[in-house]
């Protein structure tokens, strides 16, 4: 196992940190996709529209099934890289320790509320023997209308960068927890 996802709570959910100059603008780059109501559908997304962000992106599948409820499609070459091998049909839960794995990843499905939202969370990834790195997820709802598949469209900051300069390999071990949550408003204000 590569990585282990642990909840870390979050004391000061009132002022949460802000979002970075990439991640404002990947989701004007997101508004771009053409659309039906607030969330694009994946067959109106081009990826020429997210161009300057391929490196950092990734697409995952919620599925219902709660051993299986985030699969990755795809993840870009920093990502790959970092991590030193290919998440595409990886299952994400595969990578939580089984005390955390009830409610990880359930708070995605937030962004397919009757508002849609998006969703920016800070993780602090720790590496054996070495200083915490701070990675931050920016998310945003996708369709795949014909298969009926939500699917959330991202992209990472820091988390090739923190991988790349790991020593700990692909057999290593990596405690990633989730420093803080937020959901943003894409245009249908936010979920009650």
């Amino acid at each position: 196992m590569v990585a282990l996802i642990r909840p870390l709570r979050n004391e000061n959910e009132a002022s949460p940190a802000r979002r970075s100059e990439r991640s404002i603008a990947f989701v004007k780059a997101w508004a771009t996709i053409p659309r039906k109501g607030f969330i694009p559908d994946k067959a109106d997304f081009r990826p020429e529209r997210l161009a300057a962000f391929l490196n950092d992106v990734y697409l995952v599948e919620l599925h219902e099934d709660l051993e299986n409820r985030i699969r990755f499609r795809i993840a870009g070459e920093h990502i790959r890289n970092g991590l030193g091998f290919e998440l595409k049909g990886r299952n994400y839960i595969d990578f939580v320790p089984d005390d955390h794995r009830a409610m990880s990843g359930m708070s995605m499905h937030r962004m397919f509320a009757p508002q849609p939202c998006g969703r920016w969370v800070r993780k602090c990834i720790t590496r054996p023997g070495r200083e915490q790195n701070i990675v931050e997820l920016t998310q945003l709802p996708m369709m795949d209308r014909t298969h009926g598949v939500k699917l959330v469209i991202g992209i990472a900051e820091g988390f090739a960068e923190a991988l790349l300069q790991s020593d700990c390999g692909s057999q290593g071990v990596l405690f990633e927890n989730l420093e803080s949550e937020h959901f943003f408003d894409i245009g249908a204000g936010l979920p009650a």
